[in-house]
């Protein structure tokens, strides 16, 4: 019985990266294209929050939203505490959250695990 050789798949994981990237930028630019739409909304929290749950269904986006952001937020923390890498970046996460967007948060969270995940990979050589 012949053996597969040892095929290394840090060239498949890190071409992850770029989207990582792209997604990063995309949702920084997407959810405020829709928020500036109604900038009367922006300058109100009452009235933000008001449009937000509208309805069943805006209720159920937003709270998915919710949801899906703490269970973000606490992957964060204990991810970048096994990559050595300083928790407070958190913070940041949560500001882009809030600030931008989950849509946002999440993909620059991946791609700078995936910087960090080849910076740790090329030490090793």
């Amino acid at each position: 019985m012949s053996t597969l050789p040892n095929i290394s798949t840090t060239r498949t994981i890190y071409a992850w990266k770029p989207l990582y990237l792209l997604l990063a930028i995309a949702g920084s630019i997407l959810p405020w294209f829709w928020l500036l739409q109604d900038s009367t909304a922006l300058l109100s929290p009452n009235l933000f929050l008001q449009r937000t749950f509208t309805n069943n269904i805006t209720t159920a986006w937003a709270s998915d939203l919710l949801i899906s952001a703490i269970g973000f937020f606490g992957y964060a923390a204990i991810e970048l505490k096994r990559l050595g890498s300083s928790r407070l970046w958190v913070f940041l996460y949560i500001g882009l959250t809030f600030g931008i967007g989950l849509s946002c948060a999440l993909p620059l969270f991946m791609y700078r695990r995936e910087l960090i995940l080849e910076r740790n990979a090329f030490r090793q050589y």
